[in-house]
Parts: structure tokens; C-alpha cells; sequence
């Protein structure tokens, strides 16, 4: 399609007010986290891509992969409109008078960011108050743009991480399937046999020695899916399915009894990892907020024995 003839030197333009919708799914390979970081619906998220491939006559995103993938043209797109995004972000950073202290763009997981990180960031604040933290929701896209410092993850399988890729060892995590004490489940030959097992949009992902291993992976009549796993863990409490988690997000949970981990737990060394950009030294601001990750992990190490009696 071509758009409307312009004067000298103005710009031909498609429809400009769908690009954060697009640049945002395509970033995190999700409409429903694109919506939650833009403050929108699902359903508005996706009016605004069709409308933006209607103005352009192209399909942006392949819509039978999960998660969402994007056309060559989608991928064009996305490459130009990342590009122009962040020269707008320097150039406002630029423009708005200064604030003092340094700020620092943390790529996070959203269940991690909300039953682990969030909960602890008084400290960090109180520590370093000349410091702001700015989070985003990390996608594996993340690592193919420029808007990080750094990027923490429990699940380091889930990223095609490059061979040049640092990264530092937070501790360790723990895997554990949970449910609630009064769901109704079998033990047989080791394995955890329920009627339904609550999965992430994403599954979590281990080292393949593990991923067949009966401590995280149950026998179910079927699966449920939900967008993260956080909502996995509040149906689990609920009595609605087993589900597998990272202990440390399910720690208040299996603290007061609401989870049981009837087989124990699965503990994988050195599994808490966080990544520093690859292609930037770590400015200062970036240190301290690892450094500070590494003593928070360090004190809540996962338990090494969550059992329930049958």
C-alpha cells in the first residue's frame, strides 16, 4: 500500500499510533505481555497490529507460533521502529532536565519481578537510593536490542544465549511440583499421577538430564495453560491442578502450607543466573545492582527438602 502523496519534504507514513502495540509484541513474542506493559487489553493490542498490516497491505506477525514470531516483513519493521524508539528514548533522556543518580534497565521475568524481586526492592532502595531501577519484562528478543543492562533469569535454558555471552551466577534454584493439600493425587513407582497439571504460556525450561525426571515432570490426565506462571501457582493454591515451579516463587505459599511439594524438590547448581548486556561494559550502577542480586539470592538459597507424607 501506498500512502497518501506528500508535500516536499514531509514524510509518507503509515498510521503511527499502532507502532508501540507492534514494537512491544514483537519484543516479547506476546500480545497479552505487550498489553500488560502498555497498560492495555489483549483485544486492543491486536486491533492495533491488524490496523497497522491493513495501512501496510503485509501480515508483521506469525500467528502460528508461540511464542508470536514475525514475518520478513515483521522483522523489518520491528528492526526500524526498535532503532527509532531508542533514539527518541536517548534524545527525551537528553532533553529532560537532570535528576541525578544513574538509572538501570533490568530484564526480568514477570513472575520472578512479582513473587521475588519486587517484594525485596525496599532494601535495595534503602542501599542505594541514588539509584532507579527500571524494569522491563523480558522476552528472549530482549538480547537482540539495546534496552538492557541487564537481564536475570532462573530459567537460563529458555534464551539461545550467544557463545560471547557472560553471565554470573546468582545460587541455585530448586524445581518442585506443587498443589494444594487437600488436591487429590497418586504416587506410583516415584511419579505424581493428577488429574491436571497447570502449565505456564512458557513452559519452564531445565537441562535436558532433567526433563524427564519424575521430581518435575507428572503424569496428568490433561493441561491447563495460563499466561505465567504466578497464575499457576494461585490456581494450585486454589485445588485446581499440580503445577511445576522454581520454589523461590512459591516460598510464602509452601512456608505456611497453602503448597505442598509432595516428591521433594529438584536442585539444579548454579541455575540463578543474570547476563550483563554483551556489548557494553557494565556502567557502576549495573555493579552495585549485581552485586546487591548475588547477596539477596545468596541469603535465600531454595530448600533443599520440601516433603509431604501420603
Amino acid at each position: 500500500m501506498r500512502f497518501a502523496n506528500s508535500a516536499a519534504g514531509q514524510l509518507r507514513l503509515p498510521p503511527l499510533s499502532p507502532l508501540p502495540a507492534f514494537e512491544a509484541t514483537a519484543r516479547l513474542g506476546s500480545m497479552t505481555l505487550a498489553a500488560e506493559e502498555l497498560g492495555r487489553t489483549h483485544s486492543a493490542i491486536s486491533r492495533q497490529i491488524k490496523a497497522l498490516e491493513e495501512a501496510l497491505g503485509l501480515e508483521l506477525l506469525d500467528r502460528g507460533t508461540a511464542p508470536l514470531g514475525l514475518t520478513a516483513a515483521g522483522k523489518t519493521l520491528y528492526a526500524t521502529a526498535r532503532m527509532a524508539f531508542e533514539a527518541l528514548d536517548s534524545c527525551m533522556g537528553q532533553l529532560r532536565p537532570a535528576q541525578g543518580g544513574e538509572t538501570v534497565t533490568l530484564a526480568i521475568g514477570s513472575s520472578f519481578a512479582t513473587r521475588w524481586l519486587v517484594p525485596r526492592l525496599p532494601r535495595f532502595y534503602a542501599l542505594h537510593p541514588e539509584i532507579s531501577l527500571r524494569l522491563t519484562m523480558v522476552g528472549a528478543s530482549i538480547l537482540e536490542v539495546d534496552d538492557y543492562d541487564l537481564v536475570t533469569s532462573w530459567n537460563r535454558l529458555g534464551y539461545n544465549l550467544p557463545d560471547d555471552q557472560a553471565f554470573h551466577v546468582l545460587g541455585d534454584v530448586s524445581f518442585a511440583l506443587v498443589c494444594a493439600p487437600h488436591y487429590r493425587f497418586r504416587l506410583e513407582a516415584g511419579r505424581l499421577l493428577a488429574e491436571t497439571q497447570l502449565v505456564g504460556r512458557w513452559p519452564i525450561t531445565i537441562q535436558p538430564s532433567y526433563r524427564d525426571h519424575p521430581l518435575v515432570v507428572p503424569i496428568a490426565e490433561r493441561t491447563l495453560g495460563f499466561p505465567h506462571i504466578h497464575m499457576c501457582i494461585e490456581a494450585a493454591v486454589g485445588g485446581l491442578g499440580v503445577t511445576l515451579v522454581e520454589t523461590r516463587l512459591a516460598q510464602p505459599e509452601l512456608a505456611d502450607g497453602r503448597l505442598i511439594a509432595p516428591l521433594g524438590v529438584l536442585t539444579v547448581e548454579g541455575g540463578l543466573v543474570a547476563f550483563p548486556h554483551r556489548r557494553r561494559e557494565p556502567k557502576a550502577a549495573t555493579r552495585k545492582l549485581l552485586a546487591w542480586l548475588k547477596a539477596e539470592a545468596g541469603a535465600d538459597q531454595p530448600q533443599s527438602a520440601l516433603r509431604y507424607d501420603v
